[in-house]
């Protein structure tokens, strides 16, 4: 299922956000960028307009952990348990690899831009395998057919925003992955009930 992704677009995302995240937003140039993904300035500008275009990337970011963990994941899990191992493995990527102003600064970024809103794009990778997961889920009648997988898919992800909102609020003063494995199991069980 995984799409197949121009490999220079992802070492130059890759590269900007872990010097993001080393040296932060405002230290990194574009140089630095260019030099760390081995790529050259009109490469880099071809795939984005400048340095401000790379915060947008955050979510092709975290599609790539999603399509390192469909290759990884043992597929014969049930929904609900790929569901809590997906949530914990990218929460927990967030919480080591990415800077908490620039999260906050891509939520807030997400209200106001007139481009393509990035964090709800139907089609993501994130998207399209969630609802494949939660569709399977239905299926199989581990979660009760009251909601479609699209309107599952809007919970959990609706669920996974809020959370990381909050996060950035409170600058991380909580561990994300750990709130999580005590809140999303809540969220799932409605999903199980029925909504």
């Amino acid at each position: 299922m995984p799409r197949k992704r121009q490999p220079t677009k992802t070492r130059i995302v890759k590269a900007a956000w872990n010097l993001f995240y080393k040296n932060g937003y405002d230290h990194t140039t574009i140089e630095d960028i260019i030099a760390a993904s081995k790529t050259s300035k009109g490469t880099f500008y071809h795939y984005f307009k400048g340095k401000e275009a790379l915060l947008n990337s955050l979510s092709y970011l975290f599609d790539e952990k999603y399509e390192e963990l469909y290759n990884t994941m043992d597929h014969g899990l049930s929904s609900y348990d790929k569901l809590l191992l997906l949530n914990r493995e990218l929460f927990c990527m967030i919480e080591e690899c990415v800077d908490i102003h620039l999260l906050a600064y891509l939520y807030s970024s997400q209200l106001i831009t007139k481009d393509k809103k990035s964090l709800s794009d139907k089609k993501r990778f994130y998207f399209k395998w969630i609802t494949e997961i939660i569709s399977d889920g239905l299926e199989r009648g581990e979660f009760r057919n009251t909601s479609t997988a699209e309107e599952l898919m809007d919970i959990y992800a609706m669920y996974e925003r809020a959370l990381l909102y909050d996060w950035a609020l409170f600058k991380g003063s909580f561990s994300l992955s750990e709130y999580s494995n005590k809140l999303l199991p809540h969220v799932l069980d409605t999903f199980i009930k029925g909504v």
